[in-house]
Parts: structure tokens; C-alpha cells; sequence
């Protein structure tokens, strides 16, 4: 499936703008990286300043046109004039705020009714009925636009996944006794830009898992300790993986999440089989399940009625993904369930699914399953099989 960047572009933005005027919003202001993804906003991948604060601001109107602050101009969308394209604004301290809002008024009126997706330290203060700008939570606009994926962004989904998943057949073929799990990590990435990767956007885990709670790394929870970070350690035989990676491509994320057997010739226990025949029972559940007009509550519970506990107390059962890693919508996570009742699944949604299938003493299986809502059911992105559980895998 090809890609048609600017059909993208124009659809996001309209999404945006239909989302604006839904909130009786003038326009809104976006700080986060992933929304200016959205809008096609583009920024260095070395960029380490959001660790401090973030220097590139967008403002949209309802009339779709973008105004930017940015240290990196070449990163402005195709369309955006030159003079809409300012000098980065420090909106962390106050007199960067006061530029930011006599910009605002000047671009939008006096006191309009502006979202904003995240509120830097210099608004802090700057946010009492007598403002002369009237802010509201930018997650009411942003998250209903982004909700529904366009064909062009599942093709870029799927185009992520595809890279995430050929780049793990040269892990897959390297996991041996002796092995470091820096050593998976640099095939990994190689692999992986070689094969036109953008960017990771996770850094690669392979995670050493013990078959029992009382001999990992304590946790806060008391849970199986997952995700764990990775370092220069061999690997050694029988050690029980489970691994995590993301890529982007075109700013859209992949994941990639499997269980492996660190084994010359890898032969799963019984118990470790049973574990993977019921998580394979749990996803054919969800792919019954999951349409639109059900509620993510409707999902969940199809779940529990097969396994109470299908995942880890600090993870979930399915996270969206998009220009981000984990985004709306959530299902199955530690809220009450009757909540997500008001969670409708609509086509063109697109998530990941991960339960876990635990067993203490033996072990458990973990994997990753990207799909995306159609208009009759969902349908499954990622292509990747369950070696060497699937005892018909060539692997």
C-alpha cells in the first residue's frame, strides 16, 4: 500500500480543524512531539531538548493555517509561509510567555479561546480568568482527531512494522548461549536503518525473565519485572526472553513484542506451551471481539472470561499507536472497567495488543499484536509468527 504524503498532511489537518470547531476553539497551541508530527511539523531526531523544555511551538487556526516557533525552520510542513515561521520562544520563563501571548493575540484576536496540549512553566501563572487568553485542554481536540487512522497512516503503520520485523530476523538468528544483549541491540539497529528506519523510539529490550517471581529483581508491585533495561550480559541456555522494540517510520511507531528461548536447539516446557495456547486463545478472542459499536469495556471483559488476569499490574491489555508509541485508546488498564464502557471502538482505530499469560514456577508468554479497526471487524498489521512456541514455525 502506498503512502500519499500530502493527501496525509491535508487529512490530518482537516481532522484537526473539524476538532477545533467542535470545541468552540479558535485554535490551539501544540508542544508535544507527536502532535507536531500530526500537523507535519518536523524536528531533528537528535533533538535532546525536550529533556529541559521544549523550543518548538505551533499554533493552529480553524481555517488550517499553522503558525511556527521553532530553532529548526526546515522543518515547517509544505504550505507554511515564511512569514508564519518565528524564532523559538523560551516558554518556560516569564517573558518568554508574555512574547508568546502578544504573538497569539496578534495571529488570533484579543482573547481567543486557545487549546493547548501541554502548559509550559511560564503559563503556569498566566492561566486565571483576567489572561487575555482563554486556555482549555488541548486533549479534547487532539485526541478525538487523532483517533481515527487515515489509509494513508495505516499504510505508514504498517510500513514501520514491516521494518520492526525484519530487522528482528537477524536478532532472532543471532539469539545463542553466549550471545550479549548489546550485541542484539547494535544487529538490531543496523538492520533496522538499513531498512529506512527513521528513528527508535524504544530502546531495545531483551529481557532476561525468571520462571518465578522470588528470583527476579524485586519490583514495586511484587509483579514479573518487565520491561528491564538491557546491558552487556551473555545470555545463556534456557533463559526465557521477552523482548520489546519500536521503530518509526514517517513519524508512525511500530512494536514489536515476542518470547523467546535463548537455546541452541530452543524447546519450550509444557507449561511455557500451555501459556502460549492460551495467550493464541485470548487474541482469537479479541479478533471475535473487537468492532465498532462495542465498547472497550466489551473487549476486556470477552478477555477476562478466559483469563482473570491477562497481563502484568503495571501494563495493560491493548494501547493505541500512531505518531505515538502508546496513545489513546487504552483498554483493560487499572481504571474500573465500567469507565472505559464510554470508550466506543470506531473503525480506523489502530492499536497494539499485549497480554501476558503468566504461570509462577514455569514461566509465561508474552506477544504484540498491531490491528486496526475496519469497518466490519479488525484486522491484524503485524506479520510475525511465534517461534519457536508454534511448533509449526520453520524457526
Amino acid at each position: 500500500m502506498g503512502v500519499d504524503f500530502d493527501r496525509m498532511r491535508r487529512e490530518r489537518r482537516e481532522s484537526l480543524t473539524r476538532s477545533l470547531r467542535a470545541a468552540d476553539a479558535d485554535g490551539i497551541v501544540l508542544l508535544s512531539p507527536s502532535n507536531h508530527e500530526y500537523v507535519g511539523v518536523r524536528r531533528p531526531c537528535t533533538d535532546a531538548m525536550r529533556v529541559y523544555y521544549e523550543p518548538t511551538l505551533v499554533a493552529l487556526t480553524t481555517d488550517g493555517e499553522i503558525h511556527l516557533w521553532t530553532p529548526y525552520p526546515d522543518g515547517a510542513p509544505p504550505g507554511v509561509t515564511p512569514d508564519h515561521v518565528h524564532r523559538e520562544i523560551d516558554v518556560e520563563v516569564d517573558a518568554g510567555a508574555r512574547l508568546l501571548e502578544d504573538e497569539l493575540v496578534e495571529a488570533f484576536g484579543q482573547r481567543p479561546r486557545l487549546a493547548i496540549d501541554e502548559i509550559p512553566g511560564g503559563l503556569v501563572d498566566r492561566l486565571g480568568s483576567d489572561a487575555r487568553i482563554a486556555w482549555m485542554d488541548g486533549a479534547v481536540v487532539t485526541q478525538p482527531a487523532r483517533l481515527r487512522k487515515t489509509r494513508d497512516e495505516v499504510a505508514c503503520l504498517t510500513r514501520a512494522q514491516r521494518i520492526n520485523e525484519e530487522a528482528i530476523l537477524d536478532v532472532r538468528n543471532a539469539l545463542r548461549p553466549g550471545v550479549r544483549q548489546t550485541e542484539l541491540s547494535a544487529l538490531f539497529l543496523r538492520r533496522a536503518f538499513e531498512k529506512g528506519a527513521t528513528s527508535s523510539c524504544v530502546d531495545p529490550i531483551w529481557n532476561l525473565t525468571p520462571l518465578d517471581r522470588a528470583h527476579q529483581t524485586p519490583t514495586l508491585n511484587g509483579d514479573v519485572g518487565f520491561p528491564v533495561a538491557s546491558d552487556d550480559r551473555f545470555l545463556r541456555e534456557g533463559d526465557l526472553i521477552l523482548c520489546d522494540t519500536g521503530l518509526v517510520w514517517e513519524g508512525y511507531h511500530s512494536d514489536y513484542g515476542a518470547t523467546w528461548l535463548c537455546s541452541d536447539a530452543p524447546r519450550p516446557s509444557p507449561g511455557l506451551r500451555d501459556c502460549y495456547r492460551r495467550y493464541r486463545d485470548l487474541m482469537e478472542c479479541v479478533y471475535e471481539t473487537l468492532r465498532p459499536g462495542c465498547s472497550a469495556a466489551d473487549v476486556t471483559r470477552a478477555v477476562m472470561q478466559l483469563e482473570p488476569s491477562f497481563g502484568l499490574d503495571h501494563f495493560y491489555l491493548a494501547h493505541g499507536v500512531g505518531c505515538d508509541a502508546a496513545e489513546s485508546p487504552f483498554l483493560g488498564t487499572d481504571r474500573r472497567l465500567e469507565d472505559d464502557d464510554d470508550v466506543e471502538i470506531v473503525a480506523g482505530m489502530t492499536m497494539v495488543f499485549e497480554p501476558v499469560v503468566w504461570e509462577d514456577g514455569i514461566g509465561g508468554f508474552r506477544s504484540e499484536e498491531l490491528v486496526v479497526v475496519t469497518e466490519t471487524g479488525c484486522e491484524r498489521l503485524s506479520n510475525h509468527d511465534y517461534a519457536p512456541f508454534d511448533e509449526g514455525s520453520p524457526w
